[in-house]
């Protein structure tokens, strides 16, 4: 798991942790390298390099291999990755993971002496990309890869050996009367590379019939084929993981396919099958290969001499004891030193003894912990209450300070904001009682006794406002809207308080779409918003915009405008209460306080786009599914998402 999150944190790259880098060493990985082999190799190879005090970078390359079908385009892949580092003169090694990558490098020709290639996860056989587009009643030569890649440049690694004779001779020796081999293998490069190597080392038996099964015959020809093999026959398994049509199959599938002839005697050449349908086989001893190729590198860079090399696997006889039983076959009649994997019922009755004690030691000990975890438990508990009632004790007290001083400064504040307009209003309501003002004097004065009076109401109702909010006095009334159609009413709303020359447009791609939310309130910050920007925009265009975030679950609005901006030093002090940028723009100073505790009920957030220079930009988010009285409200600030 931890090699895992590595690999998220740093997609496709591993660095060796050392203090100098002098290359880079390449890995190709055939398929996805988070897959657990894949990533198994990678996380020993880099503690490897690391340990050997190789100084060099590990970089890993996903070919992303899937079917046989696009095998013609592997060897296009492998040269795309080659020529990216190729060019950079730090390229020391090239490790190829899977037998993909393997034969795709190879496919490339020579390769420059002083930069080794190393092989893992793939078998000495092989067979030519090249010849994947045959027919496959012409099917492809088997191909030294070993000896192929000696041919190319400095080669080494460890490589899986298949050895047909072996199995051969061990089918004879239990079924003397075997006349006839069914070899049956998947759609995968490992398959048809173990097809060409059966029909090459079968040809030196001509007493015995190599019957060749391949799943890209197709499933319903594969289980005809099998159902009707001729007396005397035995089946040997290659690989059965890919069908004809390059989808996986279950890993049942190889039991459904020997259930249509279950009296036939299967073996496997590979492993593959060995717990559950195949009596046994010679099989290699399979391995990572991390730490020899690690080996390898550092010999080479040490100036060790026959460094590189290829290391082939040995290979054991093994065998599964239910079929073994099933088919009547002896133990005595194995090859020297087979393994048997033994059933379930024959491992109880041989470890019978040590498993009841280990039971009974274990419950021992778990009586043991449990007791130690309630007394722990126990003790943890008082610790936890008398320490939650100590901080409550303290938050309650730092609350009830901020509390005298937020009140305090809440009352300065409104206080002195009240004053500006009811001084004009008493002021200028004087005046109009004097006979010596002329008409247009008396109309200007009740002009600013309006305006004045407006704004003193709205500086009431903005403050009810932000009260009830923080207070939680008002309870959002949810239903479900088109946010496109409310955007526009919003902007017809707002055009009374527009300068001539500022365009104000809404953009989405959407042309419809329906979000649950309290519509009044939803309608608030957004006209407070363009109310905002109206203020600031002398000429050019204000934009309103909002945008679907699916995986976020969220829908973002942003208003944009092409005003004076925002200082940055001011930008996280906007939604404060009675902030205001310009003391001498009409307003309360309490709008994108209102905006901000309107969002963080819903859910939101809201903040200023400081990447935004063209003028000012605020964007808020609204969940999808909003937070309906009763939810939790997550406490929220203003930042940039």
């Amino acid at each position: 798991m931890l090699f895992f999150l590595l690999l998220a944190l740093i997609p496709g790259t591993l660095r060796a942790q050392i203090d100098s880098r002098e290359g880079i060493i390449l890995v190709v990985a055939s398929y996805n390298p988070d897959t657990r082999r894949m990533s198994g190799f990678i996380s020993d190879f880099e503690q490897a390099i690391v340990q050997k005090k190789v100084p060099y970078e590990i970089v890993v390359e996903d070919m992303g291999c899937k079917g046989l079908s696009e095998a013609p385009q592997w060897q296009e892949r492998m040269r795309d990755i080659l020529d990216r580092y190729r060019k950079n003169k730090q390229l020391k090694a090239v490790v190829l993971l899977g037998q993909e990558a393997w034969a795709s490098f190879l496919a490339q020709g020579d390769f420059p002496d002083d930069i080794p290639f190393f092989g893992c996860y793939a078998s000495v056989n092989g067979i030519a990309l090249s010849s994947l587009n045959v027919p496959q009643r012409d099917w492809s030569y088997s191909v030294d890869m070993a000896a192929l890649a000696d041919s190319i440049g400095t080669a080494g690694g460890c490589l899986n050996r298949y050895d047909v004779d072996k199995n051969v001779d061990l089918i004879r020796s239990l079924y003397p009367d075997v006349r006839n081999i069914a070899f049956v293998s998947d759609n995968t490069y490992g398959g048809v590379s173990l097809q060409a190597l059966m029909r090459r080392e079968m040809l030196r038996y001509d007493d015995l019939r190599l019957i060749q099964i391949d799943s890209r015959e197709g499933s319903d020809s594969v289980v005809s084929r099998i159902t009707r093999l001729p007396q005397h026959s035995a089946l040997l398994i290659g690989t059965w993981r890919v069908g004809d049509d390059g989808q996986y199959l279950m890993y049942s599938a190889m039991n459904d396919l020997i259930a249509e002839n279950p009296t036939v005697p299967v073996f496997t050449l590979s492993g593959a099958g060995l717990v559950s349908v195949a009596i046994g086989g010679y099989n290699p001893k399979y391995k990572s290969g991390a730490g020899e190729i690690a080996g390898q590198i550092a010999g080479y860079y040490h100036g060790k001499p026959g460094a590189v090399h290829f290391e082939l696997s040995d290979g054991e006889y093994r065998f599964n004891a239910n079929k073994l039983k099933e088919f009547d076959i002896a133990e005595y009649k194995l090859p020297a030193g087979s393994v048997v994997v033994d059933n379930t019922e024959a491992q109880l009755r041989k470890y019978r003894s040590v498993i009841y004690s280990s039971v009974a030691a274990l419950i021992l000990l778990s009586l043991i912990a449990v007791f130690i975890y309630f007394l722990y438990y126990k003790n943890k508990r008082l610790r936890n209450v008398l320490e939650n009632r100590e901080a409550e004790l303290i938050e309650a007290k730092e609350k009830a300070e901020e509390s005298d001083l937020l009140k305090s400064a809440f009352l300065a504040n409104m206080s002195h904001e009240i004053r500006t307009p009811l001084n004009a209003i008493v002021g200028f309501s004087s005046l109009l009682t004097s006979a010596e003002i002329s008409p247009e004097e008396r109309e200007e004065y009740s002009a600013i006794i309006s305006t004045n009076s407006e704004l003193m109401l709205t500086l009431i109702n903005d403050i009810l406002d932000i009260s009830r909010l923080e207070t939680g006095k008002i309870h959002f009334a949810y239903e479900d809207i088109d946010i496109p159609s409310l955007c526009q009413q919003v902007i017809m709303t707002t055009t009374h308080n527009r300068r001539e020359g500022v365009e104000c447009v809404f953009e989405s791609s959407y042309e419809t779409y329906t979000l649950r939310t309290d519509v009044q309130r939803l309608s608030q910050v957004l006209i407070n918003l363009l109310t905002n920007a109206n203020k600031f925009t002398e000429q050019g265009r204000i934009t309103l915009s909002f945008e679907v975030l699916e995986k976020e679950g969220m829908v973002r609005f942003a208003v944009a405008d092409t005003g004076c901006g925002i200082p940055p030093e001011k930008q996280a002090k906007v939604f404060d209460r009675f902030e205001k940028l310009d003391e001498f723009k009409q307003g309360t100073g309490l709008g994108l306080a209102i905006c901000r505790q309107i969002v963080m009920k819903v859910g939101g957030k809201i903040w200023v786009d400081g990447t935004y220079t063209s003028g000012s930009r605020f964007v808020f988010t609204h969940p999808i599914r909003p937070l309906e009285d009763g939810d939790a409200v997550v406490s929220v600030g203003s930042g940039m998402a």
